[in-house]
């Protein structure tokens, strides 16, 4: 897999969310560090880059789950 990293404004834009929801995912643990993204330079407050084809992917995972466990038991 080619190696395609977006800053989190250019992420936010490609994924068509906010940069505070990119924030949230990182939080809920659906982009894990190291993984989906990383610093830019080994410094805390160096910006974040994310591996957009990686966050692509973990988002359709998240959003396929199981259809039973989203429905509602009982309608």
């Amino acid at each position: 897999m080619e190696s395609f990293w977006l800053t989190a404004r250019e992420a936010s834009a490609y994924l068509r969310v906010s940069e505070r929801q990119l924030l949230r995912w990182r939080q809920a643990g659906i982009f894990e560090a190291g993984v989906h993204y990383r610093r830019k330079f080994p410094s805390p407050n160096s910006a974040l880059l994310y591996q957009i084809k990686l966050c692509e992917k973990a988002m359709v995972d998240v959003a396929s789950r199981n259809v039973e466990t989203l429905e509602t038991a009982g309608l």
